[in-house]
């Protein structure tokens, strides 16, 4: 059997051009341009959330472990005084009136990069900016330093898409929520 000469009209309805392949390449790549900065504004969402939670987590622990910890206090502080490079669940315990106060770490987060904690947040400050912390007593009420009732909020960030916040909101009976202010920003005041 006689074999025939394919000529190129043959061959181009076998497979596509060079042109057809570089269109849709070009197609892709669109789209692609058009998607990624959505995709990446979706995984900063997350590390936000994901952050938040973390500390809402991490501070319903102090609670519990105040109310369930034979009276002693648990407070959240941060780590060097910034909450930015994390915090620590401590558990105090004095030994006698003239003694300093022994400290157990009960959980520790370190740094939260590349989430922030907004400065428009009070961060659980004194009156004057020192003392930051979140005390819980044995009746799991958050507490300040001078020993009045906490309500405030925490204001994460990512340093990326200054878009992207959650409030982590405390009242004054302990008790969190989480806060999308671009989905509820009424139910974020």
């Amino acid at each position: 059997m006689p074999k025939s000469i394919k000529t190129p009209e043959d061959c181009a309805a076998n497979g596509h051009t060079l042109l057809e392949m570089m269109a849709v390449v070009a197609i892709v790549a669109m789209m692609a341009s058009i998607g990624a900065p959505l995709l990446q504004q979706q995984l900063a969402g997350r590390e936000v959330e994901n952050v938040a939670r973390r500390f809402i987590q991490h501070a319903q622990f102090a609670r519990q472990a105040a109310l369930f910890g034979d009276g002693l206090a648990v407070q959240i502080v941060p780590v060097e005084q910034q909450w930015a490079r994390g915090w620590q669940v401590i558990q105090a315990e004095m030994q006698s009136q003239t003694a300093a106060s022994l400290q157990q770490v009960l959980l520790s987060q370190g740094d939260i990069a590349p989430v922030e904690i907004d400065e428009r947040s009070s961060g659980f400050a004194g009156p004057n900016g020192q003392h930051k912390r979140i005390g819980f007593d044995a009746f799991g009420s958050a507490k300040s330093q001078s020993g009045g009732f906490v309500a405030n909020r925490m204001v994460f960030r990512h340093e990326n898409a200054r878009g992207i916040e959650r409030h982590a909101i405390l009242s004054s009976g302990g008790r969190w929520r989480l806060c999308d202010p671009s989905q509820d920003s009424r139910g974020c005041r």
